[in-house]
């Protein structure tokens, strides 16, 4: 006979070990359509410095193109798209009056182009 004092000492069987971690899927990459938020808006900001933001600004819109076909993430690509069209608009326009610049300015009564001319 057991004595009632000591506790059951059958061994307790050993836990199943845990089932593997699925991840599931991977979700899908949004880094085109970021690129093309950062490209567009960094395009947009340097397009007032002599148009030196149209390259940013020809990447924003190209990349916002390619994102909003291949990825989710629309909201970014069309933000980058957008800010695009607009830097490139701004530079090809910064551009312009940097060009006409001379011209206009030398029609002025003050400047040293005109210095020469008498006037009645």
């Amino acid at each position: 006979m057991t004595d009632p004092t000591v506790p059951d000492q059958t061994p307790v069987p050993p836990t199943p070990p845990a089932a593997p971690y699925n991840a599931g899927p991977a979700k899908p990459s949004t880094i085109l359509s970021l690129l093309s938020m950062i490209g567009g808006i960094v395009g947009l900001v340097l397009s007032c410095c002599f148009g030196a933001g149209f390259l940013f600004a020809v990447a924003g819109i190209v990349l916002g193109h390619i994102g909003k076909k291949k990825e989710n993430a629309k909201g970014m690509a069309t933000t980058g798209m957008i800010t695009g069209y607009i830097g490139a608009a701004l530079a090809i326009l910064m551009w312009i009056l940097l060009l006409a610049a001379p011209a206009m300015l030398s029609f002025l009564p003050w400047t040293s182009y005109t210095s020469s001319l008498t006037y009645p």
